[in-house]
C-alpha cells in the first residue's frame, strides 16, 4: 500500500472521528425535548465533551511519547466508538453527560498522535498539503454528521443515530489495525519524556501562538456545534439550519485544501496567520446582525473556509517549531490550550444570549477571538527566524 493510500485511511479517520463530534448538534433539540432541560443544561452537555477532550489533550500527548502515536490514536478511536454507543443507549442526562464527557477524553487520544501518525506516511514536503486535507477530512465528517445525522434523526431517532456512528468508527478502528501495521510507531525515548515535556510546556512561543490562533477553534466550536440551534431559535426551518451548518463544515474541505496547499508556497507566513484571525473575529460579529437566508449562506461559505485554513496554519506552525518525536506532545498542548477556553465558549454564549441576544453573544465570541490576536507582538521576531515572513 503506498502513502496515499494510508494518507487517505488516517484522513478517514479524521472525518469519521468528526461524525461523532458533530452529530450531537441536530440531536440537541431532541435531547433538550426527551431530558425537558434548559439552554444553559444543553451548553453544559456541549462542555462536557469539550472538557473531556480539553483535560486529556495533555495525556494524549504523553501516552504518544510514551507508548507511541500509533498506538495512541487507534485506543482513542475505538474508544470514540465505544462512548458514541454509550451516548445512544443513555437513558438520563447525567449518563448522557458521562458518555460525552468520555468521548471527549477518547477523541483526545486520537486527533494529536493521529497528526503525529500522518507524519511517518507522508513525505516532509507533502506534509503541510496533508495537515489541511486532515483539517478539511474533520469538517467533511462534521458536514456528514449534522445534515446525514439530522436526517437520521427524524427518520430513525437521535440514539440509534448515536448508536450507528460509534459502530462505524469501531469498524474503521479494525481496518485501520489490521493495515497499519507496517507503520512506525514514533516514540520518545523514556530517559528523555521528562526534559521533553519541560520544553514543550514551558515554551512561551508555543503558548503565544495557541491564544493568537483561537479563532479557528472559537469558529468551529460556536457555529458546529450551536448553528442548528441559532437558527432555528431565530424562526428558520430545521432543514436550512442543518443544510447551513453542513454547508459551513463541508466547506471547510476546500479550505483545507487549498489553504494547505498556499500555506505550503506563501513567503507570508506570519502575515497570512494574522490575518486570517482577524477576518474571523470579524465575521463571528457580522452573523449577529445577518437575519436573511443569502447573508446567512455567504457567512457560513466564507468563515467554513478560513477556520480551517486558519487551524492548518495554526499546526503547520507548530511542526515547523517541534522535534519529530514531540510533534504529538506539542500539538496535544496547543490543543489543550485552545480547548480550554472553547470547553467554557457554549456556556458563555448560551448565558449570554439567555439574559441579554444573540446579537451580544456572537459580538462577545467575535471580541474575544481579536483580543489574543496583538500578542503577535510578542513572538514576530523570533517566529520569523524560524518559518520566514
Amino acid at each position: 500500500m503506498n502513502y496515499r493510500a494510508k494518507a487517505v485511511l488516517v484522513h478517514s479517520a479524521r472525518a469519521v472521528y468528526s461524525l461523532n463530534w458533530m452529530d450531537i448538534a441536530p440531536a440537541l433539540v431532541y435531547i433538550k425535548s426527551y431530558f425537558s432541560l434548559t439552554a444553559i443544561q444543553l451548553g453544559a452537555l456541549i462542555t462536557s465533551f469539550y472538557l473531556g477532550i480539553s483535560t486529556f489533550q495533555l495525556v494524549g500527548g504523553y501516552l504518544s511519547s510514551f507508548i507511541g502515536d500509533k498506538k495512541t490514536s487507534l485506543i482513542g478511536l475505538l474508544f470514540v466508538g465505544i462512548f458514541a454507543i454509550t451516548s445512544g443507549l443513555s437513558t438520563n442526562f447525567t449518563e448522557l453527560l458521562i458518555s460525552r464527557f468520555f468521548a471527549g477524553v477518547s477523541a483526545a487520544l486520537f486527533f494529536s498522535p493521529a497528526l503525529s501518525l500522518l507524519a511517518s506516511i507522508v513525505p516532509p514536503d507533502k506534509y503541510s498539503f496533508h495537515i489541511g486535507v486532515y483539517n478539511g477530512a474533520f469538517n467533511v465528517g462534521g458536514g456528514i454528521g449534522v445534515i446525514g445525522w439530522a436526517i437520521l434523526d427524524i427518520f430513525i431517532g437521535y440514539r440509534e443515530g448515536f448508536i450507528l456512528a460509534g459502530i462505524i468508527t469501531i469498524v474503521l478502528f479494525f481496518i485501520l489495525y489490521m493495515l497499519f501495521r507496517d507503520i512506525a510507531n514514533i516514540k520518545t525515548e523514556r530517559s528523555d519524556i521528562k526534559r521533553s515535556l519541560k520544553k514543550v510546556f514551558s515554551s512561551k512561543m508555543i503558548i503565544l501562538l495557541a491564544f493568537i490562533g483561537i479563532g479557528s477553534m472559537v469558529t468551529e466550536t460556536i457555529i458546529g456545534q450551536f448553528f442548528v440551534y441559532y437558527l432555528e431559535s431565530i424562526s428558520f426551518s430545521t432543514v436550512f439550519a442543518s443544510s447551513v451548518s453542513s454547508v459551513f463544515l463541508l466547506i471547510g474541505f476546500l479550505g483545507g485544501v487549498i489553504g494547505g496547499y498556499h500555506y505550503s508556497r506563501t513567503p507570508h507566513k506570519i502575515g497570512v496567520f494574522v490575518a486570517i484571525n482577524v477576518a474571523l473575529g470579524i465575521l463571528l460579529i457580522l452573523i449577529g446582525f445577518s437575519f436573511n437566508y443569502i447573508e446567512i449562506i455567504i457567512l457560513a461559505i466564507v468563515t467554513g473556509i478560513l477556520a480551517v485554513y486558519g487551524m492548518s496554519v495554526t499546526y503547520t506552525i507548530i511542526r515547523y517549531l517541534s522535534r519529530r518525536d514531540l510533534v504529538s506532545l506539542t500539538l496535544s498542548f496547543v490543543n489543550f490550550v485552545q480547548l480550554i477556553i472553547a470547553a467554557i465558549i457554549p456556556i458563555i454564549f448560551t448565558y449570554i444570549y439567555t439574559i441579554y441576544n444573540y446579537k451580544l453573544s456572537w459580538s462577545v465570541m467575535g471580541i474575544l477571538t481579536l483580543s489574543f490576536i496583538p500578542m503577535i507582538f510578542l513572538i514576530k521576531n523570533q517566529l520569523k527566524g524560524i518559518i520566514g515572513a
